[in-house]
């Protein structure tokens, strides 16, 4: 933890530190210590958003999955499916709970539009997990969604499994 002035002198050069202290008094929110990580300089001194900082792909494991005679893979049977992905993430977990959708779909007990829109959002968890460079905020949000509609079909064994199978996805990406 940095004070004010520090913060301003090593990382904030572009204000002013009577900026710095107007800020502070007119927001009782604003902290009296500033905490800076070392990724967060890294940030600052790229440029850019820290969207576009967070986003940069990173080196990772290679995971090669082969999962033979997959059935129930979004809208259709396969009888091979293999992933190969070298960004960091793992799109296993989300192609599989997106192959999930086609298997136990029926069984959620749910209306046609809700089965129609739960399918499509697989589709589009299916096609981003597949694709060469799956991006996490996508593999987020499409898993997210799902989630939510697992949760909307109540408290069947299906919906529980899916509710799982979601959180596990969700977790890979935090690791």
């Amino acid at each position: 933890m940095v004070g004010l002035r520090k913060a301003q002198q090593d990382h904030l050069p572009e204000l002013t530190l009577a900026a710095l202290r107007r800020a502070r008094a007119d927001d009782p929110d604003f902290p009296a210590t500033v905490a800076i990580t070392s990724q967060g300089v890294r940030c600052a001194l790229a440029g850019g958003s820290v969207q576009d900082h967070v986003n940069q792909p990173r080196p990772g494991t290679t995971y090669n999955n082969h999962m033979p005679n997959a059935k129930g893979v979004i809208m259709g049977e396969r009888q091979h499916f293999t992933q190969n992905s070298t960004d960091g993430v793992d799109p296993t977990l989300f192609a599989r709970l997106a192959g999930y959708i086609g298997q136990v779909s029926t069984t959620l007990g749910m209306s046609e539009t809700d089965c129609v829109e739960r399918e499509r959002v697989a589709q589009d968890l299916h096609a981003e997990a597949t694709s060469e460079n799956p991006e996490p905020g996508r593999l987020r949000q499409f898993a997210t969604q799902l989630k939510g509609k697992f949760l909307e079909a109540g408290t069947t064994i299906a919906a529980t499994m899916g509710v799982q199978m979601a959180d596990q996805a969700l977790a890979a990406l935090v690791q």
